[in-house]
């Protein structure tokens, strides 16, 4: 089982980073939003990973501490909870703002995450709370605080794309033609990403329009939609 990985990051699809390690071998792995603004493409990175082996695939999730690794493996323990909504837990929340989240209770905040109804929300509390404190990791995170966010791919329509290039344009209509280009895709990627996480099509494509700058790169995208998003919990 492979436990980290270091390398250079080749490429962010959504939230997948493609990391190219010594030997030739590239991984795809998935890692929480809040770490597009610290890996950059084409740097060295290094990752704490959880491996999951399954019968048609083999997938990995990246942290970039041991205690982010922890936290998502124990919120995978929680009765309903799979990987796609502990990433997107820890994506919507930093550790931090996580602990203090359940510390505190506060039920509609977790609801408030795509994938996680009212009775999950309050199991996550009542089982989580016991495992904060027997694991500590309260303590160990109250110097923390990163960047919250949340993404992944899918694939938007053609309609999506096009209000998108519309809205891009009325922005900044001094950009050229290629570089219109290029933001309407990175836009219409970060909404594939929101809509991975679980968010409606709607709600994500109306986040980034009200967002995008000229020039944002698809991951300051999304972390700024995602941190958009988290003002109306």
């Amino acid at each position: 089982m492979l436990g980290s990985i270091r390398g250079k990051l080749l490429e962010f699809e959504g939230l997948s980073a493609l990391v190219e390690c010594a030997d030739g071998r590239g991984y795809e792995i998935e890692v929480p939003a809040n770490l597009l603004a610290e890996l950059k493409v084409g740097e060295p990175c290094f990752l704490y990973v959880h491996h999951v082996v399954r019968e048609d695939a083999e997938l990995l999730y990246g942290f970039s501490s041991k205690e982010a690794r922890l936290l998502f493996r124990e919120v995978l323990k929680v009765n309903g909870i799979g990987p796609r909504i502990a990433m997107a837990l820890l994506s919507t929340f930093d550790l931090y703002s996580f602990v203090e989240v359940i510390n505190q209770g506060r039920v509609n905040s977790l609801v408030a995450v795509p994938g996680v109804g009212k009775k999950t929300a309050e199991r996550l509390v009542v089982e989580m709370k016991d495992r904060l404190d027997k694991l500590r990791l309260g303590a160990k995170l109250s110097a923390n605080s990163s960047i919250s966010a949340a993404a992944a791919t899918a694939e938007a329509n053609s309609s999506l794309l096009s209000s998108i290039e519309h809205g891009v344009s009325d922005k900044d209509d001094s950009e050229g033609a290629i570089s219109k280009q290029q933001a309407a895709f990175n836009c219409d990627d970060a909404i594939a990403a929101l809509v991975s996480l679980g968010y409606k099509e709607n709600i994500a494509m109306s986040t980034v329009k009200t967002v995008y700058e000229s020039g944002m790169t698809t991951e300051q995208i999304i972390v700024k939609a995602l941190a958009q998003l988290s003002k109306h919990k």
